[in-house]
């Protein structure tokens, strides 16, 4: 009955949302509940709540005991809001305490079930269990390879907990999502954190961006790709439309011809390999047009052909006038190899045994 009348509290306090306007300005909080996925979104209104500070509040499973999961933001209203949620109270000692069984109960409840799936011999894993409808239902989440006959399963939960049992099948970043962690940045990942949609993250976004395609740099806890590699990928995009493509051969404005070997998006500029053999960066604003991939239309000289990514390596950074002159010429200039044979010692048989004799003889010991 206690719950009921909280219920009814909470809807009364909805109706009265009814009185903002379109573009008024309100203040909102995001709360997550334990074994929730998602984080959602309550009026704030003038209280002051603290990231972290424990609140009850209505969620998918009744009234329970969250955490605030953001700072206050704000955003201008619109009918399709509403009904508007909003935090009943702060969490009292009580409350707390009836959220620590509740969240026992349920991890009972997943301890009996990862056994009995296990007696089955089912191919599921078991990631949490949410006691909904002020425990008359429990909805137990799960990852599978492919799809299960859980029936028997479902059978024998029903017959031990009493009450109403629903399976739900998640991905990998849903489960990732409501165990909850930190990323490799040191900040609260962001699946647990703010994100509604996950949205698609393909290896083509790691290479826009020139990262290392090592797994353990790129994947996050959940095994997947990061979702953060889609934060700059639209800049990145944007960028490189005014930056030529690596291994196209292009003019420069100051009228460098040559191969464009390397990128550095982030700072508009690229590093070519002229046909003199030097290397020197540009900004993207140097780039006057692409020839094509081959250098038919240039006139370059025939030590191009002979100028390989090694090369580059070898001649560094952009140097001075008088430095590119120097090393032009030493790195084209004939080498000279002086090759000389060993002299061949006499064999002396009864040389090399004294030799040998003498190394084997003990110094005396001196007191």
């Amino acid at each position: 009955m206690q719950e009921e009348a909280i219920v009814l509290e909470e809807e009364s306090s909805n109706k009265g949302n009814k009185k903002y306007q379109d573009g008024d300005i309100l203040k909102f909080i995001r709360v997550r509940f334990p074994g929730n996925i998602k984080a959602h979104s309550f009026l704030l209104g003038n209280r002051k709540l603290g990231y972290g500070q424990k609140v009850v509040a209505m969620s998918d499973r009744g009234m329970a005991v969250g955490y605030v999961n953001s700072f206050p933001y704000d955003l201008p209203f619109k009918k399709e809001m509403l009904p508007l949620k909003t935090i009943s109270k702060v969490a009292a000692a009580e409350d707390i305490v009836a959220e620590k069984k509740h969240l026992d109960a349920e991890r009972k409840a997943d301890r009996f079930c990862n056994n009995l799936i296990e007696k089955l011999k089912i191919d599921m894993t078991v990631t949490h269990v949410e006691f909904i409808q002020f425990g008359k239902k429990a909805v137990f989440y799960f990852n599978a390879p492919s799809r299960v006959d859980f029936r028997e399963l479902v059978k024998s939960l029903v017959g031990e907990l009493k009450m109403r049992v629903e399976l739900r099948q998640i991905s990998i970043r849903d489960r990732a999502a409501a165990i909850g962690g930190i990323g490799p940045c040191g900040l609260q990942t962001c699946c647990s954190y703010f994100l509604k949609d996950y949205g698609n993250v393909s290896i083509k976004m790691v290479k826009n961006q020139n990262l290392a395609l090592v797994p353990s740099k790129i994947n996050g806890a959940c095994g997947q790709l990061k979702c953060c590699m889609k934060y700059e990928n639209e800049v990145y995009s944007e960028k490189r439309r005014d930056l030529p493509k690596e291994g196209t051969f292009i003019k420069a404005a100051n009228g460098d011809i040559g191969k464009v070997l390397r990128l550095n998006v982030l700072f508009e500029q690229f590093e070519m390999l002229t046909d003199k053999g030097i290397m020197r960066k540009y900004a993207g604003n140097q780039y006057l047009g692409v020839n094509s991939k081959t250098p038919e239309g240039w006139s370059f000289p025939k030590t191009f052909d002979f100028i390989n990514n090694e090369t580059a390596k070898i001649i560094g950074e952009e140097k001075s006038e008088e430095d590119e002159v120097s090393s032009e010429m030493d790195y084209f200039a004939p080498v000279e190899i002086e090759a000389s044979v060993p002299e061949k010692k006499e064999e002396n048989p009864d040389r090399d045994r004294r030799t040998r004799n003498r190394r084997r003889r003990r110094k005396p010991k001196t007191d």
